[in-house]
């Protein structure tokens, strides 16, 4: 295999679940060329990866113009890891030989090699579905875990940072928002940072687009406010931290990356199972109500809003388990 490409273009997190990938094929054909085609908004975090050689950027570009683009590389082997009808017809129309996809669509002829994976169920982790598409090319290593790799200068950028914002050395990163997600109250937070406060361990809140008044409520509390930050710069920001404690978001798949400390905050919801979405293992912990799993949260569910059931005081325990090594 000569020229491969790989493809993600939705969310943060599901790219940074991709990352194995990259990974696994460049070390199981060195001599490969491994090109990525991921969404604008999230492909900088697949940027400065040693093991990718080119990042290209989709912008929903109709199947005949992506196709006409693609051509240009000459690509032998495709491997979509969330496959649309539009992104599938237009691999076909490339004339790429392999390709490579889940079946369950009833565009699936548009590929050459399928896999029937039952992602729903939850059986492994989301970055081990997306390795097993590898395997119908002949890949046959271990699973491989999801990485982000910072260069010197955003290090060295983010330290300079601290220090004009006047944090301490030492802090925990708190990400209380989350795109659609359900997430932990705002509230529950607030008193997160109080208990902090008493155990004499400091706070930064990070926060994305549209998240600034959940970042302001914690920081009337003594929680540190970072600044407005692109991917990249919360990226190397977080590196910093001393551990995090996060909804189940994009910023908690780069904590994870990153190798940070982690307490999680799932809902019950079947489809954010953290069997599949969530990290364990020494350093990490995973909080969910206690109340059965669910296919929506409504005001209707007799247990809602079960989120309000994960109390501060047992995240904090969490967060000292994980300081501490634990899992």
């Amino acid at each position: 295999m000569d020229r491969l490409l790989l493809v993600r273009t939705d969310r943060v997190g599901d790219l940074i679940l991709a990352t194995p990938c990259i990974q696994a094929a460049k070390e199981a054909w060195p001599s490969c060329e491994v090109t990525f085609l991921a969404g604008r908004y999230g492909a900088p975090v697949l940027e400065n990866n040693p093991y990718l050689d080119r990042l290209l950027i989709y912008d929903g570009e109709p199947a005949g113009e992506l196709a006409r683009d693609l051509g240009k590389y000459a690509f032998d082997s495709v491997v979509c890891l969330l496959p649309t009808f539009s992104l599938s017809l237009a691999f076909f129309r490339a004339k790429i030989p392999l390709r490579v996809a889940s079946g369950f669509r009833w565009y699936q002829w548009l590929y050459n090699k399928r896999t029937y994976l039952r992602r729903s169920l939850g059986f492994k982790k989301e970055w081990e579905y997306n390795l097993d598409l590898l395997r119908l090319l002949g890949w046959e290593g271990e699973y491989l875990r999801p990485r982000v790799y910072l260069s010197p200068h955003e290090g060295e950028w983010a330290r300079e940072v601290v220090e004009e914002m006047g944090w301490p050395e030492e802090f925990v990163a708190l990400y209380p928002g989350g795109g659609k997600e359900i997430r932990w109250p705002i509230r529950h937070f607030v008193t997160l940072v109080r208990l902090l406060k008493e155990k004499g361990m400091a706070a930064v809140v990070f926060w994305g687009p549209g998240e600034e008044d959940l970042a302001g409520a914690l920081g009337e509390e003594g929680a540190f406010m970072a600044p407005p930050t692109n991917l990249r710069q919360l990226m190397a920001l977080l590196s910093l931290a001393r551990a995090m404690v996060t909804n189940n978001t994009g910023p908690m798949h780069i904590g994870a990356a990153l190798d940070l400390p982690l307490v999680q905050l799932f809902d019950p919801r079947r489809a954010c199972n953290p069997a599949r979405w969530g990290y364990y293992g020494v350093g990490r912990r995973v909080l969910l109500p206690v109340v059965p799993r669910c296919d929506k949260c409504t005001p209707k569910c007799e247990y809602y809003p079960c989120m309000e059931g994960i109390e501060p005081r047992e995240v904090l325990e969490a967060l000292e388990e994980v300081l501490r090594g634990k899992s």
